[in-house]
C-alpha cells in the first residue's frame, strides 16, 4: 500500500485502545471517576449574551523564520490591530543574525518578538484612541509573565526580554487607569491549572479516607508520594504494593500518582466530560516557574546575573542598569491573573480566556499570593465578559469577529516571504538569499 498504510494500520491496531483513550483524553483508570465528578461541580452554565455597542481594539501577530546557507537566519514580525470603528494600526519588526544557538531558541526569539510588538501596536492604539472598552488579544495573557526573562545572545536583542515585560506592564497599566477591559484569548491550551486544584482537593480526601488503615510512619509516606512537588522515587510502587490496603485502593494511589506526574490539560477534561456549553470555575494561579518565589527579593542581582550579555549592547553599564533593574523590580510585582476556560457552543472546542486581576475587582499581585486558588462564587465580572464574548461569537469557524479579522490581516505565511519578502530583499541589498538545503526542499515539495 502507498504511503506505509499497510504498516500504518498493523501499527494502530495493535495500539488501539492506548490511541483511543490518549487521542480521546479518557484514560477511564479508578481515578477518573472521581475526577470526573470533581470536574462537573466546576463546570458551569453561560450567562446569558450581552449586546455589544462596545469599542473594540483585537490585536494578533504573525511571524515567519527563515535560515540560509551562510550559517544565518532572519526573522518577520507583523502585528495588526484592528478596531470596530474600522482604523488599523500595524507594526512590522525584522531582523537578520548569523546563527549561535539552537532552532528552539530562534524560534523563542521570534516569538517574543512578536508579541512584544503586540504590546506596542496595543499600546499605540490605546493612546491614540479615545473611549475603548475593549482589548482582545490572540493568545494567554497569563503565559506571558511565565517566560523566565534572560538575555538572547543576539547584538540588539540581548534585552528583548526586558522590553518585552516593560511594554506589557505599560499595556496592563494604561488598561487599569482607562478602566478598559483587556482579554487574552487561547484557542488552544495545555494549561493545567483546573486539573492540578481538582488533584489537590482529591489527594485530601484520599489520604483522609485511607489514613485509619495505615500506620503513622505509612501514612506519612503516603502523604510524601501524593506531595506535587516531590518527584517520585523509583521505589514508589513498591512501597505502594506493601501498603495495608485492598488491590482497587492501592490501584487508585498509584493512577493518582502517575496523573499527579503528568496531569491532564484542562482542555482534555472538557473534551471528556463537558456535554453543554460552559465554562469552568475562575481561577487565580501562581505560577509554577520559581522565578517569583526566590528571585523577586533582589531584582539587581537578578539581572546581573541573567543578563550578562546585555551589558554589550550598552555603552555604559549604569545606563542599562538603570534602566532594567526598575523593570524587573516592577515586574516582580506585576498584577495576578484570572484564568477560565469556556465553551460557547456545546459542539465547539474551548478557549481559554484571561483577564488581569483588577479587571475582576481583585488588586492582588503576585508578590501577595501564595497558591493558586479558585474562585468560588466567581467574580461578578466574569458574567459580563462571557456575556461580551458570546455576542462576538460567530459559529465553529469564527470563535471571534474581531480576533479572526486581526489574524487574517497579521498573518504571514511563508509564501508570503518566498513571494515578496525574499525579492524585496535581494533587490534591495543587490545580494542573493540561498536557504538552507532543507528549506529549498520544503519550497519545491
Amino acid at each position: 500500500m502507498p504511503h506505509f498504510l499497510d504498516l500504518f494500520l498493523t501499527e494502530l491496531q495493535e495500539k488501539r485502545d492506548a490511541f483511543r483513550r490518549r487521542l480521546t483524553g479518557e484514560e477511564s483508570t479508578t481515578l477518573d471517576g472521581l475526577l470526573k465528578k470533581a470536574f462537573q461541580k466546576e463546570w458551569r452554565d453561560l450567562p446569558q449574551e450581552k449586546s455589544n455597542d462596545l469599542r473594540v481594539i483585537a490585536v494578533d501577530s504573525g511571524r515567519s523564520t527563515r535560515e540560509y546557507t551562510p550559517g544565518s537566519f532572519m526573522y518577520i514580525c507583523r502585528a495588526s490591530a484592528i478596531t470596530s470603528w474600522g482604523q488599523t494600526y500595524r507594526r512590522i519588526s525584522s531582523n537578520a543574525h548569523m546563527i549561535t544557538s539552537t532552532r528552539e531558541q530562534l524560534i523563542d526569539l521570534a516569538s517574543i518578538r512578536s508579541e512584544h510588538i503586540e504590546h506596542q501596536v496595543a499600546l499605540e492604539a490605546v493612546q491614540e484612541a479615545s473611549n475603548v472598552d475593549l482589548i482582545l488579544l490572540d493568545g494567554s495573557l497569563y503565559g506571558r509573565i511565565t517566560h523566565v526573562p534572560i538575555a538572547f545572545n543576539y547584538p540588539g536583542e540581548r534585552d528583548l526580554y526586558l522590553r518585552y515585560m516593560q511594554t506589557f506592564m505599560q499595556l496592563l497599566e494604561e488598561c487599569r487607569k482607562r478602566k478598559i477591559l483587556i482579554l487574552g484569548i487561547s484557542k488552544d491550551s495545555v494549561a493545567r491549572h483546573l486539573t492540578r486544584i481538582l488533584l489537590e482537593s482529591l489527594k485530601t480526601g484520599i489520604l483522609k479516607d485511607f489514613t485509619p488503615a495505615l500506620s503513622a510512619p505509612e501514612s506519612d509516606q503516603l502523604a510524601q508520594l501524593f506531595d506535587i512537588e516531590q518527584k517520585q522515587s523509583l521505589s514508589a510502587r513498591s512501597m505502594v504494593k506493601g501498603l495495608p490496603l485492598s488491590s482497587e485502593q492501592k490501584e487508585l494511589i498509584w493512577d493518582f500518582l502517575h496523573e499527579l506526574r503528568r496531569p491532564r490539560p484542562d482542555f482534555s477534561l472538557i473534551y471528556a466530560w463537558a456535554e453543554t456549553a460552559g465554562f469552568t470555575t475562575p481561577i487565580e494561579p501562581y505560577p509554577a516557574v520559581p522565578l517569583f518565589k526566590y528571585e523577586s527579593k533582589d531584582p539587581a542581582a537578578y539581572v546581573r546575573r541573567r543578563f550578562v550579555n546585555a551589558y554589550n549592547d550598552y555603552d555604559h553599564e549604569e545606563d542599562f542598569e538603570q534602566w532594567a533593574i526598575p523593570v524587573m523590580k516592577d515586574f516582580f510585582q506585576i498584577s495576578t491573573f484570572v484564568t477560565f476556560c469556556a465553551k460557547l457552543a456545546h459542539n465547539d472546542t474551548p478557549m481559554r480566556i484571561d483577564m488581569p486581576a483588577f479587571s475582576a475587582g481583585l488588586p492582588t499581585r503576585i508578590s501577595q499570593l501564595s497558591t493558586s486558588r479558585l474562585l468560588d462564587p466567581p467574580p461578578a465580572r466574569i458574567a459580563e465578559v462571557l456575556g461580551i464574548l458570546r455576542s462576538e461569537y460567530g459559529g465553529l469557524e469564527l470563535y471571534n469577529v474581531y480576533l479572526v479579522k486581526a489574524d487574517q490581516e497579521a498573518r504571514l505565511p511563508m509564501s508570503d516571504v518566498r513571494t515578496l519578502y525574499e525579492p524585496l530583499i535581494e533587490k534591495e541589498l543587490k545580494i542573493p538569499l540561498i536557504p538552507k538545503r532543507r528549506e529549498r526542499r520544503v519550497r519545491h515539495a
